[in-house]
């Protein structure tokens, strides 16, 4: 049953949203910093459901031959603003998954800040064992034609 909110207006998609049924949506795709990330002719598909006062977020991105990986750490949009925790520190946490196509998979995690408005990757290593860190053009693996993330995350939408 979703938690209704002051000022929300009863749509048609809030109540499917009652149901928990998967609602799509189109991510976008930026960075932290640097050369913005292009999807060229990859894809990149996303979706979420609204069960009670929690959203759950499904994204994947596959790259394609004209896909460029941009020069910070990947983020992707949430279709609502997360909940502000009790610690700016805190973080909402979902899983994440890398195939390097034809190569290695990478687990990871993702996760969207306090209050944040987007979810990102990150990784305990890289390809060669490294220090971990948010995923980027070069993490966990370089990425290129073919490879593919996976990501979903739960959290309580402000």
């Amino acid at each position: 049953m979703t938690v209704w909110l002051a000022g929300q207006r009863v749509t048609a998609a809030l109540l499917n949203n009652d149901a928990g049924q998967w609602t799509a949506y189109t991510p976008t795709w930026t960075s932290s910093g640097g050369a913005a990330p292009s999807l060229g002719n990859g894809t990149l598909d996303g979706e979420y459901s609204l069960n009670g006062s929690t959203c759950t977020v499904r994204i994947g991105l596959i790259g394609g031959s004209t896909t460029t990986w941009g020069g910070g750490q990947h983020r992707f949009n949430l279709p609502f603003t997360a909940a502000s925790l009790v610690n700016s520190n805190f973080a909402w946490m979902g899983a994440a998954v890398g195939t390097d196509a034809g190569n290695a998979y990478y687990p990871g995690v993702c996760r969207v800040f306090s209050g944040g408005t987007f979810v990102m990757p990150l990784s305990p290593t890289t390809s060669t064992g490294s220090a971990p860190g948010e995923w980027n053009a070069t993490r966990p693996f370089t990425w290129g034609n073919g490879d593919y993330m996976a990501l979903e995350v739960t959290y309580k939408p402000a």
